[in-house]
């Protein structure tokens, strides 16, 4: 923020009116925002993170103690420790779903994430900006799936027990299940919209290939890129056309993909991509590739739609929270020039 503050921007020509800008597009993306000053330990929450929460907009200190005790007891440890694992580095973001107390004493199921936004002369962070969104209703839904399936096993076990010879009928019983789920992996694995694997399934096949990469050097690639200008989409033809963007550029390049490769939706309108086996030059003629092909996706956009994109492979000693901090790097440098690729 310090950087915009000192430069003309379209938004705002004071540090005060640009804060205040990226507060209220904060609003519009969650459901409340937090600001903590690491030096004075002072929190800033939106009246959105009250509301959310059904407190009363003075009801609590401005402190992070006030954040720890409203953690559920079953999920204090995890978060306690994604948080503390960011800011001593070994993260590239802060990224947590964990429930959170209301004043009716109900719980909430949110997803919060944040970063570091300044920091002093020695490169030590003094602030931190992040986001709470309310997503009870999506994890209720996963809840939900995760019960009937444990059911559906249950049932499916009992059966066999009883039956020693399975019938035909129990066989087609059995594959019906085993459609039902597989498509419940589908739907824990992949992102709904865009059908392409989902931030959880991406991380997992991450890790089997960084431990293939430690055991046997094969060279790995990792690509990430993000729409240039998204907001514009939605905010000018509406969040529909936005959704089926998405959709549209996710198909064009997952084309040129080949079938070992992971691609995935990061969050928001930003992907990223795993390719076994893909050495630096191999990486970066596919990102040329698919960096033509953004246009291509939506040719009927009344502007040329574009991406940023930055490249990175696995090298030997760096830990896979290490290899995505340079890679996010990489994006950020990329997002400032835009419509570029960035080899990390």
């Amino acid at each position: 923020m310090d950087e915009l503050a000192s430069e003309e921007h379209p938004y705002g020509t004071t540090r005060e009116e640009i804060e205040r800008t990226l507060r209220h597009a904060l609003d519009i993306v969650s459901d409340g925002i937090w600001d903590w000053n690491m030096i004075t330990h002072h929190v800033h929450r939106s009246p959105g993170w009250y509301a959310m929460l059904g407190f009363p907009r003075d009801g609590l200190p401005e402190d992070v103690d006030t954040w720890k005790s409203v953690i559920h007891p079953d999920d204090f440890d995890g978060v306690m420790r994604g948080f503390q694992a960011y800011l001593d580095g070994h993260r590239a973001e802060y990224a947590e779903e964990y429930r959170c107390l209301c004043q009716d004493g109900s719980y909430l199921w949110i997803s919060d994430h944040g970063r570091f936004v300044e920091f002093d002369d020695q490169g030590r962070p003094t602030r931190m900006i992040g986001a709470h969104r309310n997503i009870h209703e999506r994890k209720r839904a996963e809840l939900a799936l995760q019960q009937r399936n444990e059911e559906l096993q249950r049932i499916n076990r009992d059966l066999e027990a009883l039956i020693e010879l399975r019938t035909e009928a129990l066989a087609e019983a059995n594959r019906a299940l085993a459609d039902q789920v597989r498509a419940a992996v589908q739907l824990a694995e992949t992102d709904p919209l865009t059908s392409v694997f989902n931030r959880r399934k991406f991380q997992a096949c991450l890790e089997h290939e960084w431990q293939r990469f430690v055991r046997h050097g094969h060279p790995t690639g990792l690509l990430m890129f993000d729409l240039d200008h998204f907001k514009r989409v939605n905010d000018s033809l509406g969040h529909a056309v936005g959704d089926q963007v998405l959709v549209a550029v996710t198909a064009c390049l997952g084309a040129v993909l080949r079938e070992e490769d992971c691609l995935a939706r990061w969050g928001g309108e930003e992907f990223i991509v795993l390719l076994p086996d893909t050495g630096p030059d191999a990486l970066l003629l596919l990102a040329q590739r698919l960096h033509a092909r953004v246009p291509e996706a939506c040719p009927q956009l009344p502007w040329r739609l574009t991406a940023s994109f930055a490249v990175a492979g696995m090298q030997p000693g760096e830990s896979v929270e290490a290899l995505l901090r340079r890679l996010d790097e990489g994006l950020y440098r990329a997002k400032e020039r835009r419509d570029c690729i960035e080899r990390c």
